[in-house]
């Protein structure tokens, strides 16, 4: 796990984790909002974080919705030319050091690729998504490879 001695180090790529601040359990009141898991998650992350003295390289952004209401809380985590992760049903106490441990591992692997067996336990089971690295594909490098005519 990346710890204070790496937080100095400059070829450490920046990562960005957005959190879904609006998340809360099926029927649970939405305010106050500081009441919200999704809220709660989102400052135990940043907490984390800023005392791991990563926040130079990991940034952690609140989010009104990453439209995964049925199985909150979620989380998205991702990087310049990485791919990108979704995670879903992160827990807002019990969940932040496997999520920094996530994103040691994200932060340390090729493009952010992190295969399913490496993740923490937590975040196998709970990726909604990836997504490949958005240079991967450009439009202009692309020829579509049939053409359809009217």
């Amino acid at each position: 796990m990346l710890t204070d001695s790496t937080a100095d180090r400059s070829d450490i790529k920046p990562v960005v984790i957005h959190v879904c601040t609006s998340c809360s359990a099926r029927n649970a009141p939405r305010e106050p909002r500081d009441n919200r898991p999704g809220f709660k998650l989102y400052q135990n992350i940043s907490r984390l974080i800023d005392e791991t003295g990563l926040a130079s390289h990991v940034h952690v952004k609140p989010t009104d919705c990453l439209s995964l209401c049925p199985r909150p809380c979620g989380i998205a985590i991702s990087s310049d030319e990485s791919w990108s992760y979704l995670f879903a049903d992160q827990d807002p106490d019990s969940g932040p050091p496997d999520i920094l441990k996530c994103v040691s591992l994200y932060m340390s692997v090729a493009e952010g690729f992190m295969p399913r067996e490496r993740r923490p336990v937590s975040l196998r089971a709970s990726v909604v998504g990836r997504l490949p690295p958005i240079d991967r594909l450009s439009i202009a490098d692309k020829q579509p490879s049939n053409t359809i005519t009217k």
